[in-house]
C-alpha cells in the first residue's frame, strides 16, 4: 500500500521536479528496526523516481534525555533525535534546479555578549 501510496503521488508530479520525503525508520513488534528509510528510497524508484540528495533532520530531545538511560540499561536502544531527509527528482536534475529558482540565503550576525543591551553601549 506504502509503493502504492508514493507511486500515485509521483505521478501527479510535473517532470523535472524534485520531492521531498522526511521518515525515520521505526520498530517492529520484535523492537527491530524494519529499514522504513530503506522502504521508502525503494517506493520512490519503483516509481521511476532517482535518489537525489538526503540529509538529517535534527528534532527537539525533549523527553528522549529523560528516557535514555533507563532505555538503555534494559534494551541497550539509543534515543533517536533525528529524521530522514530523503529528495527524488523526477526527470533531470539540472532542469529540476531550474524550476526552483534563486534561492535566497540568509546568515544573521552572530550574538555578542551584549546584543541584549542594544544602543546603551
Amino acid at each position: 500500500m506504502y509503493f502504492e501510496i508514493i507511486a500515485k503521488a509521483c505521478a501527479r508530479l510535473k517532470e523535472d521536479r524534485f520531492a521531498c520525503f522526511v521518515v525515520g525508520d521505526v520498530r517492529d513488534k520484535k523492537g527491530n528496526y524494519y529499514n522504513f528509510v530503506g522502504d521508502t528510497v525503494e517506493a520512490f524508484k519503483a516509481a521511476g523516481m532517482n535518489y537525489y540528495n538526503e540529509a538529517i533532520l535534527l528534532t527537539m530531545i525533549g523527553s528522549t534525555a529523560m528516557r535514555a538511560g533507563r532505555q538503555f540499561t534494559a534494551s541497550r536502544k539509543l534515543g533517536k533525535t533525528h529524521q530522514n531527509v530523503l529528495v527524488f527528482v523526477k526527470g533531470d536534475g539540472a532542469k529540476a534546479t531550474k524550476a526552483c529558482g534563486v534561492v535566497e540565503v540568509h546568515i544573521p550576525e552572530p550574538e555578542t555578549e551584549n546584543s541584549d543591551l542594544g544602543e546603551e553601549l
